[in-house]
């Protein structure tokens, strides 16, 4: 029941088959795993109880626990109900009690209905209990304490959209011990916003991402206290007050995540740029100087959070989060960690079910009782089934010091020094030291700080600053002061010597609409370092300053911001390619986003016959290779040929000669034969796929038996692999440490790029670098940064041994024997749409389907190194290194 994809009734779906369980300090040892109704314990001290089930209870969201310990559930009718569905055109909370104090609830009661499309409750320090709808915030009144409410009162709503998707609207409540509630906003689906309090004040966005919105309880003075998110589900204080929200993720660019919400703070989304999440202007885990870093990575679709020392639970839960995840049947107990004024964690699982386990939202009672509700099935109309279960630890387990929900903080000298930061707006030298803080929370507090009116001149005089980080974090506060020469200023920015605040002075004009700087955005590119974050910085840019673009999105022409096309101007990318005066490395990696490259044809080839700047002759090269085509396969065989062209260009022709239908390929034998061991590799590799024909094979043979030119020992595995004679005994792919040693030595990223763009290992087929390459699989182009070299080796001989939620494959079988592999798994009611690599989407009825479900391999293949040889491994794994 929760969706994090906002602009369909689908349901999203990607998940581990078995989820990896990390150390959370326990040593007690475990005997095996219990299971209670298909649930499985992995945590031997916890007992699990269900306490009701449908026809009892159906379709169970949020729930809640008052002072007398009752228990308030809201039973879901209105969550996209089926046409022909049964139940009342309404929802309702029920209320379950125990007045025996015999464990079992023998009193049940309706304590409110009426709401529609209702998605959470919690009770208030005062005691009064809040409900979220789709639009609305609510508060019930209960005077005479029967558990009954007489009354209820629309303290907040929604003045525009009219019509949003239950997913991605309010979706979250919370109450902090000062008199305030913090409610999370969604991202309605890139649509404009407005959302109105109680004292006619209101909040509102177009194009940015969800939001932390705080209130008073009374539904005053509402502010936006946290932005930046997808569709942020749950929110909850820690034992120290620290604001924790679980956000789901967008449709590429993962892991959802577990936040540290602070005020002002920014996480990265912006619905402007679309659904997929990638984009210059949008971060996920930092990535941007304006934004803050994730504290956990979770699981697929976080729904519940409960701060575990509220529960009756073993002593090393203490100061850790519960987290049901929906999508992966599980529920997670997150261990956390002090880093810097933040925190940091890990997860693993204590609860995992089948199919039909579904854990949404938590509560707990004075007694330690964990409650939770269960939606069931995994599909998200109402369909008539439901469970509450209750969780604790067993009798005689050594237990955790338990608080209450309303307790005060505990003092920690972290969250006070945070909060003091992000309090004290006139300590002007103390936040300007803080600039070169390594911590980023810090490094918030003191832009926030910083942005004050007051400072405004200290901060201009500072442009200058000796320190980068200075520099940058001067930008930032003057970019968040909403500074009146904002203009002017910005544009000196974009002659900065450090890249990044040159990008972060291009995010700044584009996301101002600084149109006067549209003339001066090329300085960023040609002061300093070029960078290709840069290139598409400042592409993404030029569009934002589009006059169309920019009337459109200030007028509001429409209501879902996305729908406004984001275009460069006609024959922009075309220009930048042709003028001499731009530099090499812009002209080259602009190629990359030739709309149409094959309309650019001619251009191209006149590039290839007349440039001579090398690193743009490569990126021709490389861009033609996707241009099936006999003229320009001819071009590319005359380039390989060529004696007076530098040996990169011929060796990369000839990979690019791969995907092109060349009919005189018999000219490239005798390059087998030549001096340069890089060319004689790259003409191996090719002629491997003509290893049929009598003269390639007595070519090869002849080069084996007689000796190369090169005397190249990657040429004589290359042309084994090509002849299938036996290259010797290899390790097992799962003896790391000694193909660790095996793949030692010498070995060439140039070389590597062209494994990994060839026809032999089809990395980019399902793989992009800096822009080239399939999406199917996970974007390499930071790969060298995130995995070491072990962790490579292991990636690509045991593909299936790692797989991250986001890059889980599936299959659709269906009843005519086609079947369909992709990731990305959409289940509707009616139908599902697989993302595919041949075919992008796919779209097919249910009615047609015979079954689908997780693959339990990798979607990248196993067995790559049998189709490379030694030194081939040696050299992609030089380039991914490179990345």
């Amino acid at each position: 029941m929760r969706l994090k994809k906002p602009d369909l009734y689908l349901f999203s779906l990607i998940i581990l088959m078995v989820p990896v369980i990390f150390s959370c300090g326990s040593n007690e040892e475990k005997s095996g795993p219990r299971v209670v109704k298909g649930v499985t314990l992995l945590d031997d001290r916890l007992e699990l109880t269900l306490m009701k089930q449908a026809p009892d209870i159906v379709t169970p969201i949020g729930i809640a626990v008052d002072e007398q310990d009752r228990i308030y559930v809201l039973e879901s009718h209105t969550h996209q109900p089926p046409k022909d569905y049964g139940g009342p055109d309404h929802d309702i909370i029920k209320v379950y009690e125990d007045s025996n104090g015999d464990g079992n609830w023998d009193k049940e009661s309706i304590f409110a209905e009426g709401l529609i499309e209702g998605l959470n409750i919690a009770f208030s320090p005062e005691g009064q209990l809040y409900a979220v709808t789709s639009k609305e915030v609510w508060k019930f009144y209960d005077e005479d304490w029967d558990g009954i409410s007489e009354k209820s009162e629309k303290l907040m709503a929604f003045a525009q959209p009219k019509q949003v998707y239950v997913h991605a609207a309010i979706l979250s409540i919370a109450f902090d011990t000062e008199g305030y509630m913090y409610i999370g906003r969604g991202n309605t689906g890139a649509a404009h916003w407005v959302f109105q309090g109680s004292d006619g004040k209101e909040v509102s966005g177009y194009g940015d991402g969800g939001n932390i919105i705080r209130a008073r309880t009374d539904g005053s003075e509402a502010q936006i206290f946290s932005t930046g998110y997808w569709n942020p589900f749950d929110l909850k204080f820690d034992n120290y007050g620290r604001l924790l929200v679980a956000d789901n993720d967008p449709d590429s660019r993962g892991p959802n995540r577990l936040v540290h919400a602070v005020r002002g703070s920014h996480f990265g989304y912006q619905s402007l740029f679309g659904g997929s999440g990638i984009h210059p202007y949008l971060a996920w885990n930092g990535e941007l100087p304006n934004t803050l870093p994730y504290a956990v990575p979770l699981g697929e679709s976080p729904s519940g959070l409960l701060n575990a020392n509220l529960g009756r639970l073993p002593q090393d839960y203490h100061d850790q989060m519960l987290c049901t995840i929906w999508e992966e049947s599980s529920i997670v107990r997150i261990a956390m960690e002090e880093k810097g004024l933040s925190v940091s964690g890990s997860t693993e699982v204590i609860l995992q079910g089948g199919e039909d386990f579904r854990p949404v939202a938590f509560a707990a009672d004075s007694k330690g009782n964990i409650y939770f509700t269960d939606w069931v099935e995994r599909v998200y109309p109402n369909h008539g089934k439901g469970k509450i279960w209750k969780l604790s630890a067993k009798e005689n387990t050594e237990l955790l010091v338990q608080r209450s929900l309303y307790d005060p903080p505990i003092a920690n000298e972290k969250v006070k020094r945070l909060n003091q930061l992000l309090s004290d707006s006139t300590n002007f030298d103390q936040h300007f030291k803080n600039l070169r803080s390594d911590d980023p929370f810090v490094r918030h507090a003191s832009v926030m700080g910083l942005s004050r009116e007051v400072h405004r001149e200290k901060l201009v005089q500072a442009l200058q600053n000796e320190s980068a980080h200075v520099r940058l974090g001067v930008l930032l506060a003057l970019m968040e002061s909403e500074h009146p020469d904002g203009a002017e200023l910005a544009g000196q920015f974009l002659e900065d010597p450090d890249p990044e605040i040159r990008k972060m002075a291009l995010i700044w004009i584009g996301s101002q609409g600084f149109v006067s700087q549209k003339a001066n955005l090329e300085l960023a590119l040609t002061t300093g370092e070029f960078t290709t974050a840069l290139f598409e910085t400042y592409l993404e840019t030029v569009k934002l300053l589009e006059p169309g673009f920019l009337k459109a999105f200030t007028n509001k022409q429409e209501e879902i911001s996305k729908r406004i096309p984001l275009k460069l101007p006609d024959g922009f990318i075309a220009e930048i390619v042709s003028d001499p005066s731009n530099p090499s490395q812009m002209r080259a990696y602009a190629l990359r986003y030739l709309e149409d490259p094959a309309e650019q044809k001619d251009l191209l080839l006149d590039f290839l016959s007349l440039e001579k700047e090398e690193d743009l002759l490569m990126e021709v090269i490389q861009t033609l290779a996707n241009i099936p085509d006999k003229q320009v396969a001819e071009a590319l065989l005359q380039v390989s040929l060529s004696g007076s062209r530098p040996i990169n260009l011929r060796a990369e022709s000839l990979s690019a000669l791969s995907r092109q239908p060349l009919e005189a390929w018999r000219e490239i034998i005798p390059l087998l034969e030549v001096s340069s061991e890089n060319l004689a590799i790259a003409a191996a590799r090719y002629l491997r796929n003509k290893n049929g024909e009598d003269e390639v094979k007595q070519a090869m043979e002849r080069v084996l038996n007689d000796g190369s030119s090169c005397d190249s020992e990657g040429l004589r595995q290359q042309l084994m692999l090509a002849l299938s004679q036996d290259t010797g005994k290899r390790p097992d792919p799962q003896e790391l440490d000694q193909w660790s040693s095996l793949l030692e030595g010498p070995a060439d990223p140039d070389r590597g790029r062209r494994v990994f763009y060839s026809n032999t290992s089809l990395c980019s087929t399902c793989h992009v670098v800096e822009g080239r390459g399939g999406d199917l699989g996970p974007d390499l182009s930071n790969v060298g940064k995130s995995k070491d070299r072990k962790g490579l080796i292991g990636s690509i001989l045991m593909p299936s041994d790692e797989m991250s939620p986001e890059w889980q494959g599936w299959y659709i079988a269906m009843k005519d024997g086609t079947r369909y592999d992709g990731r990305q798994i959409d289940v509707g009611y009616d139908d599902i749409k697989l993302y595919t690599q041949t075919a992008g989407f796919v779209q097919v009825k249910k009615a047609d389907v015979s079954e689908y479900g997780m693959s339990e391999t990798s979607l990248m293949p196993a067995g790559l190194e049998q189709r490379l040889s030694n030194q081939d491994l040696k050299d992609l794994l030089a380039f991914l290194e490179s990345q």
